[in-house]
């Protein structure tokens, strides 16, 4: 249980994710390469402060990591043109069609027996998300490009659970997420030259630092040891405490309204999360490869 518990309190502090972009004026494109540079920045730096360098070398599955970076990349640049082409609603709720198809694509791709506590729970999950992202002021028509953007970003997020869940065990956790936040900076920084502005300005910066440090750097690390211990069923139906956070903490710092959809759909989404967390065996943990924070 202290696994799935790990997770649904990842999956609550990347509401504040949502906060730090609303108060940063960059493009979609640079604030997502600084988020991965600084993040790939940080933990190499860990990496040489610990004396860990030897960790970033990798063994095995060099193509699996490369593919996984450039699908990261991808991921989040298609998420934000969601965002651009329609509302920040439509984006939440197709990218959280990625659970459903984790629930059902992971035992066929996994050695994993097909969840019934999280299948159950995508019915209150997907309700309560779809209450959260419509209860806003922000939804509207919906552009034949948006859907296409928006159906990408949900393959492209249940694909990032599962490449990423196939080879965790295998793969360092700090190897593993350094060379997928560089990869994925590479892959995007072309977009660069289609910014009006890429320099964060003296104001922008500590959030900017932020995002790719705290949210990018630890919690990406975090999720990745995650990953070794709960299931991908498990992982993609906590995710969905994240958009609920989100609206809260826009609520807190940002001073956006607390509708009634946005309660009623956050109790679903908890109702749902708790029924995963307390329900849903966490995998037997997998031989740990060694590294920092490991328990080696």
């Amino acid at each position: 249980m202290r696994w799935n518990l790990g997770v649904a309190t990842l999956a609550a502090s990347w509401g504040l994710i949502a906060v730090i972009v609303r108060k940063v004026d960059l493009d979609a494109q640079v604030l997502t390469f600084f988020r991965l540079a600084f993040a790939a920045l940080t933990l190499g730096i860990v990496a040489v402060l610990a004396r860990k360098l030897a960790r970033l070398r990798l063994v095995r599955h060099r193509r699996w990591i490369a593919v996984i970076g450039v699908t990261l990349a991808g991921h989040w640049f298609v998420y934000f043109a969601t965002i651009k082409l329609s509302s920040v609603a439509v984006a939440v709720l197709m990218a959280y069609l990625a659970p459903l198809a984790i629930a059902l694509i992971a035992p066929l791709v996994l050695p994993e027996r097909r969840s019934r506590v999280a299948l159950a729970a995508l019915v209150p999950a997907g309700a309560g998300v779809a209450l959260v992202a419509l209860g806003g002021s922000e939804g509207g028509a919906v552009r034949p490009l948006a859907l296409v953007t928006g159906l990408l970003t949900a393959a492209t997020y249940a694909a990032l659970v599962l490449m990423t869940k196939r080879i965790a065990a295998d793969v360092p956790v700090l190897a593993l997420s350094f060379w997928n936040y560089a990869v994925a900076a590479v892959a995007v920084s072309p977009l660069l030259l289609t910014a009006d502005r890429v320099v964060p300005d003296r104001g922008e910066l500590p959030a900017v630092l932020a995002l790719g440090v705290v949210f990018t750097a630890v919690s990406g690390y975090l999720y990745i040891w995650f990953l070794r211990h709960v299931t991908a069923q498990t992982i993609g139906i906590l995710a969905y405490i994240e958009p609920v956070s989100a609206a809260l903490m826009a609520w807190a710092f940002v001073d956006e309204a607390l509708t009634w959809q946005v309660v009623v759909g956050g109790a679903l989404v908890i109702v749902a999360g708790a029924t995963v967390v307390f329900l849903e065996p966490a995998d037997a943990a997998a031989p740990e490869t060694a590294g920092i924070g490991s328990s080696r």
